[in-house]
């Protein structure tokens, strides 16, 4: 199948409702776009020769190999003709400067834009149709490379209010501005949305802690942070956040809701927060994958499904992945659990026997 009719069945599908997604559905897309990666990525076709795995002996998305995020560190994964885009990670893991790097096509960031928005649409913004947002982050103009950075401009272009931005500069946050601007929705009776890194957020509500600085801002507001902490700060819960910024902004209950995003995975996985409260049900305190996303616990050495409950590593495969490898094996340690997952937290090494077996598969062991 040629990458744009491919691109196309696979745009389509994201926009299909939850129902629709039938398991015979998913594996059938995740086959297709299985052979067009196997076919187009020679570092990833060596991996599954040296498994013996074949696009035409393989019937059962579970048996798609997965690729390590330490591969996106030391190859290039691209199956496009042309690349339009490359985001980096923030090499924090893998040893120092070690960073990964994930190729876009323009045809796949139309793709994960779509996802992005679906997403964002029934797990952010049920409720609302435009809401100013405010982004803890540099601009895509400051941080081409910044996947988060990209994905937030698109939320701020289709949801956002026109004096939504981004208020990270060269200088770091412009605070006095966040403050303004929060003081002003509050005085109009604005609802507005907080967007930033998990550990940005920590180190905010620490500053305003300090000079005694609070809000009580307009019920509809909300935040949503990305991520972890990563060793950038003390180790906070996530109830611990949640409270901070409860108590900080004057949010309603539910309303803060968490991001696991990936430079690796075109697609985002949102805890359920948001969705839960607004349906008067409880939040889970898991991560719900968009239903064109597959989220598995296995175990590192065999990729064998570990059953619920169980301690493992958190493997996805994700169909919006048009041109970098579907299934990524994490570092992340999860648990399954009914409608999701949990996260634990990472790996102790980063460069664990299965992960570095894999790498060594992909480069014939020169390395």
């Amino acid at each position: 199948m040629k990458n744009d009719s491919l691109a196309a069945r696979l745009a389509a599908a994201v926009e299909e409702p939850v129902d629709w997604w039938t398991e015979e559905r998913f594996n059938e897309l995740a086959l297709a776009l299985f052979r067009h990666q196997h076919d187009n990525i020679s570092a990833y076709r060596r991996l599954c020769e040296t498994r013996r795995v074949h696009p035409d002996r393989v019937s059962d998305w579970r048996d798609i190999p997965a690729v390590p995020t330490s591969a996106f560190k030391q190859m290039e994964l691209f199956a496009g003709e042309k690349v339009a885009n490359v985001f980096t990670t923030s090499g924090t893991t893998g040893g120092e400067g070690a960073s990964g790097r994930s190729c876009f096509s323009q045809a796949n960031l139309d793709l994960m834009e779509t996802s992005t928005l679906i997403n964002a649409r029934r797990m952010l913004f049920p409720d609302k149709d435009r809401i100013h947002i405010l982004v803890l982050a540099p601009s895509p103009e400051l941080a081409p490379q910044m996947i988060m950075a990209w994905g937030m401009n698109r939320l701020i272009r289709h949801f956002g209010t026109d004096d939504s931005g981004f208020l990270v500069g060269p200088q770091g946050l412009d605070a006095p501005g966040l403050i303004k601007r929060l003081n002003d929705f509050s005085d109009r009776n604005e609802p507005v949305t907080i967007i930033g890194a998990s550990f940005g957020f920590v180190n905010l509500l620490k500053g305003l802690s300090d000079k005694n600085i609070s809000f009580s801002l307009p019920r509809g507001s909300r935040t949503m942070d990305a991520g972890g902490y990563k060793g950038r700060s003390e180790a906070w819960t996530r109830s611990d956040l949640e409270d901070a910024l409860s108590a900080c902004f004057g949010l309603d209950d539910g309303h803060m809701v968490n991001l696991m995003g990936m430079t690796e995975l075109a697609s985002q996985i949102y805890g359920d927060n948001l969705t839960a409260t607004l349906a008067g049900a409880a939040p889970s305190g898991l991560k719900i994958p968009p239903p064109w996303l597959r989220s598995r616990v296995v175990d590192p050495l065999d990729m064998t499904d570990l059953p619920r409950g169980e301690e493992g590593v958190l493997l996805h495969l994700d169909l919006a992945n048009l041109d970098t490898p579907a299934a990524v094996l994490t570092d992340d340690l999860g648990v399954s659990r009914p409608g999701g997952f949990e996260i634990l937290g990472r790996l102790k090494d980063d460069g664990g026997r299965g992960c570095s077996l894999t790498v060594d598969e992909m480069t014939g062991g020169n390395r």
